[in-house]
């Protein structure tokens, strides 16, 4: 099983790197256009993206965040990019590292709300690539609204045929 991790959060990774080379061919104003979807606009997809990913991240480092990670962020969307790769590359280097007997372990944290959980390990970081690509899938749906239309495959299929053959 940690091998399929460590392959979901390199791949996790790679398609967020090929969704954020697009974004950054943009202009700053379809990043930001209001669209029907679970956030407003891209711009805000991504920072929900890199919020995500970063509190997940610290609960599985044992911390529980009591806001979003980005509730104060005031930069441009090209500003919010980084943020997420960084994120990304954060939870691939996290399951690298980890011991395989820890996947197994539990978790407890608390929501914002205060409420405590206990969850598997590996079903947080399984969570956490899945909610990765769930709102990738979003990104590329606004895009199409936005009339861009070549964007690069994000399929996990994609990454096995490209960048594991390469590496």
């Amino acid at each position: 099983m940690i091998d399929l991790l460590k392959k979901y959060a390199t791949y996790n990774l790679w398609a967020n790197e090929r969704i954020i080379n697009i974004l950054n061919s943009l202009p700053e104003d379809l990043l930001c256009k209001e669209l029907k979807s679970s956030f407003r606009s891209i711009s805000r997809t991504v920072l929900h993206m890199y919020d995500a990913e970063t509190i997940w991240l610290k609960r599985l480092e044992g911390q529980s965040l009591n806001n979003w990670p980005s509730e104060n962020f005031n930069g441009t969307s090209f500003e919010a990019l980084p943020l997420l790769e960084n994120a990304s590359k954060s939870i691939r280097d996290y399951v690298n590292n980890i011991f395989v007997k820890r996947i197994y372990d539990e978790c407890t944290f608390k929501s914002f709300a205060g409420t405590e959980f206990t969850i598997k390990v590996h079903d947080i970081i399984q969570h956490c690539m899945n909610h990765s690509t769930f709102h990738r899938g979003q990104i590329v749906t606004m895009l199409r609204e936005l009339d861009i239309t070549e964007l690069p495959s994000t399929d996990y299929i994609a990454y096995i045929r490209t960048y594991e053959r390469q590496n």
